[in-house]
């Protein structure tokens, strides 16, 4: 399945949504339905209005799954269970009747199995025993601006997908998406404006949201 980046989804749809008033499009034929309403005052933030692209989580009892390459969890040891922890909770506040396993009990798991990762998704339903699990990739996990220590410039790039226990084919996901959140969003910004875990936790918050937001309806302002 093509993996689908959702900030430059997003960024395309703000542009398209620039009139001065209501606008409402459906987009049918799996995509889910997707609104953007716009402010009156012309210049003004835009509201829109986002649809669950994919609402099988509803009422669902789930496993989140993180992986990382060795170089990311070289340099940040606990990405792995704070991406798990934070996507977790916010899975559980947002989707209606999610049922989300330990994340403490899931982190053990992987640590015990550590070649997780190469065993079948069905073989994993029968050691979870959860209907869902939301496996996130990590691709892109830093702090800092590439290259310099003194300017802190939050990055989480992972590639989120859904693999269903009822599926015809547990082992392949039937639903897919890049997800990417970065803090702060208008820049970087230098060592006496921040700390390392104030801009951890600011782009470990965004990235939760965004991926919760995949599966529920919700607002966004641009």
């Amino acid at each position: 399945m093509d993996w689908i980046d959702v900030d430059r989804a997003a960024k395309e749809t703000a542009r398209r949504a620039s009139f001065p008033l209501v606008v409402v499009v459906l987009c049918t034929g799996g995509c889910g339905a997707v609104g953007w309403i716009t402010e009156a005052v012309a210049g003004g933030d835009k509201e829109i209005a986002v649809g669950a692209e994919y609402r099988g989580l509803d009422h669902k009892s789930v496993a989140v799954l993180v992986s990382a390459s060795d170089t990311t969890i070289y340099r940040y040891p606990d990405a792995v269970s704070k991406v798990g922890r934070m996507v977790g909770a916010r899975l559980v506040t947002a989707v209606a009747g999610l049922s989300l396993s330990d994340p403490d009990q899931i982190v053990k798991f992987q640590r015990q199995n550590p070649h997780w990762m190469v065993v079948p998704p069905s073989q994993l339903f029968d050691r979870l025993d959860v209907d869902r699990l939301v496996i996130v990739d990590l691709t892109e996990y830093s702090t800092h601006e590439p290259g310099n220590t003194h300017v802190f410039a939050g990055l989480i790039v992972g590639r989120v997908g859904i693999v269903e226990v009822e599926s015809e084919d547990r082992n392949n996901f039937v639903y897919a998406r890049v997800v990417s959140a970065r803090y702060p969003p208008d820049g970087g910004l230098g060592v006496l404006e921040k700390d390392a875990p104030t801009v951890e936790l600011g782009m470990l918050s965004r990235f939760a949201s965004r991926v919760a937001g995949l599966f529920h309806d919700h607002t966004e302002i641009q």
